[in-house]
C-alpha cells in the first residue's frame, strides 16, 4: 500500500490519494475496518484512474485484504 501512496503523490493523483488514505489509516485491523478499506481500494479500481502497472498492484492488494477479510 505504501508503495501506491508513493505513486499517487509522485503523479499527483490526489483523487485516488484521498480515497484511500483516510480508510488505510482508519484501519485498526477489525473486519469492519478491513471492509472500508477494500470497499475504498474497489471504487479506484473500478473507476480506472490509474496506469495499468498501479491497477495491477491494486488488483493484488484488493486480493490480499478481501482473503483476511471473514464472510458471514
Amino acid at each position: 500500500m505504501a508503495a501506491l501512496f508513493t505513486k499517487f503523490c509522485e503523479r499527483g493523483d490526489f483523487k485516488a490519494l484521498g480515497l484511500v488514505l483516510p480508510a488505510y489509516l482508519a484501519d485498526l485491523g477489525t473486519e469492519d475496518d478491513r471492509v472500508r478499506l477494500a470497499t475504498a481500494l474497489h471504487m479506484v479500481h473500478a473507476a480506472h484512474w490509474l496506469p495499468e502497472d498501479e491497477q495491477d498492484t491494486l488488483s493484488e492488494a484488493i486480493s490480499s485484504l478481501t482473503s483476511v477479510v471473514t464472510v458471514t
